[in-house]
């Protein structure tokens, strides 16, 4: 899929926090898709990168996303 398709089904699916090459112990979180997503050229989508954001910020985030998520999927049934 192309960048495009690949960045609007990240807004489409679950995400997740993953610790930097850092570990746990550092102040910030990876955010990005539950499931990997790659484009045609082989890049993975990625919400935020590591220094981006911190742990607490994202963690907020991820769990109001996937709950939007959620709630999307619960209004369509």
């Amino acid at each position: 899929m192309s960048f495009e398709e690949a960045k609007k089904l990240s807004l489409e699916v679950e995400w997740k926090t993953t610790p930097c090459p850092s570990g746990e112990v550092c102040w910030c979180r990876i955010i990005e898709p539950a499931e990997n997503i790659t484009d045609d050229d082989g890049n993975e989508i990625y919400i935020a990168s590591s220094g981006a954001i911190p742990k607490d910020y994202a963690e907020h985030i991820v769990k109001l996303h996937n709950e939007f998520i959620k709630y999307k999927k619960s209004d369509k049934s």
